[in-house]
C-alpha cells in the first residue's frame, strides 16, 4: 500500500515536508519511505515493485503516466479513481460515457473494461477493469453532504456529476478477471485503511508532529534521525513470535527475519527516477 502524509514545521499553516510511505500488508510493517519537500508529488513511482506485487493506492495516484510502469515491473494495482481523474475510453478507442455505464449497472457490484488515454501513442493500449460498487444510502448521504459543505465554503455550487459519482466506489485494476472477481477487488481495497493506522502509529513512535526545526537542513536531519529510530522499533516489534490467539504459530520456534528497509533520497528533480536509492540504508536486515 502506498500513501503520503504531511509534516509541518512550527507555525506553518501548510505542509512543509511530505512523507511517502510503502506499507507491506503481508508483514504489517512499513518497508519503504521517501521524504520530500512540499513539491514532492504523490505518485505510484515512489515505490519499488517486484513481480507478483499488488499495489493499493487512493485516487490521488490514478494518473496515466504512473499506471503502466507498475505493469512493466511485473506488478498489478488496485487504484481508486474519480469521475474526472482520468480520461476513459472504450476498448476500441471511442469515447466512454461513464455516467451512462453507471446508470446501466443493475447489480450493486459490477465491472466494465476501459482504455486509459495516456496522451501518447503506445504500442499496446492500456486496457483495465473498472470495478464499480454502489454505496449504501448512508455513505452516499455523508459524501454528498461533504461535497455540499466544501462547495459552500468556496461560495460555489457543487458539480452535479460529483454528486452523482458520490453514489459509487470506482476502482481501476490490472488484475485478471479470471482470478479476481469484482468482490475480491473490493475486498482487497478495503485493507487500505491499515496504512492510516500505520501512519498514526509511526508518527507516535517518531514524534513527527513535533518538528522543532524550520531550517531545511536541520529539519531534514531531525526527521531522518527520528524515522530511523521508528523503523528499528517497528522491526523489533514485528519480530515477536506468533502465538495463539494472535496468529498462526511459527513451527521453527524462531522469530521471523526482518526485512531490509529502503530509505529514499529526498531529491525530487525531473530526472530523478524514484526507484530504490543506490544508497538505500539497510536499517534492519536481520535483528
Amino acid at each position: 500500500m502506498l500513501d503520503g502524509t504531511s509534516i509541518c514545521h512550527p507555525g506553518a499553516d501548510r505542509t512543509s515536508w511530505r512523507l511517502h510511505v510503502g506499507y507491506d500488508l503481508a508483514t504489517a510493517q512499513i518497508d519503504q519511505l521517501e521524504l520530500t519537500d512540499i513539491h514532492g508529488a504523490e505518485n505510484l513511482q515512489r515505490l519499488t515493485y517486484t513481480p507478483g506485487d499488488i499495489v493499493l493506492a487512493d485516487r490521488y495516484y490514478a494518473r496515466p503516466r504512473d499506471l503502466r510502469p507498475v505493469i512493466d515491473a511485473g506488478a498489478d494495482f488496485i487504484v481508486r479513481t474519480g469521475w474526472n481523474s482520468l480520461r476513459l475510453l472504450q476498448t476500441n478507442g471511442e469515447p466512454f460515457d461513464l455516467f451512462a455505464a453507471l446508470a446501466a449497472q443493475q447489480e450493486q457490484e459490477g465491472e466494465v473494461q476501459v482504455r486509459i488515454h495516456e496522451g501518447v501513442t503506445a504500442a499496446t493500449p492500456l486496457v483495465l477493469r473498472l470495478v464499480v460498487r454502489r454505496k449504501d444510502p448512508q455513505q452516499v448521504e455523508a459524501e454528498q453532504t461533504r461535497l455540499l459543505k466544501a462547495a459552500s465554503k468556496r461560495g460555489k455550487q457543487p458539480d452535479p456529476r460529483s454528486l452523482e459519482a458520490a453514489k459509487y466506489i470506482l476502482l481501476l485494476t490490472s488484475l485478471p478477471a479470471t482470478t479476481f472477481a469484482p468482490a475480491d477487488i473490493l475486498a482487497l481495497y478495503r485493507f487500505r485503511w491499515q496504512i492510516e493506522l500505520a501512519f498514526k502509529r509511526f508518527k507516535s513512535l517518531a514524534g513527527l508532529d513535533n518538528l522543532p526545526a524550520k531550517k531545511p537542513e536541520l529539519a531534514q536531519a531531525w526527521l531522518y534521525a527520528r524515522l530511523i529510530v521508528a523503523i528499528i522499533a517497528e522491526q523489533i516489534a514485528g519480530q515477536v513470535p506468533d502465538s495463539p490467539p494472535s496468529g498462526y504459530g511459527n513451527p521453527t520456534g524462531q522469530p521471523p527475519i526482518g526485512k531490509s528497509f529502503a530509505l529514499a533520497s529526498h531529491e525530487d528533480s525531473p530526472d530523478h527516477h524514484l526507484r530504490r536509492h543506490p544508497r538505500a540504508t539497510a536499517v534492519a536486515g536481520r535483528l
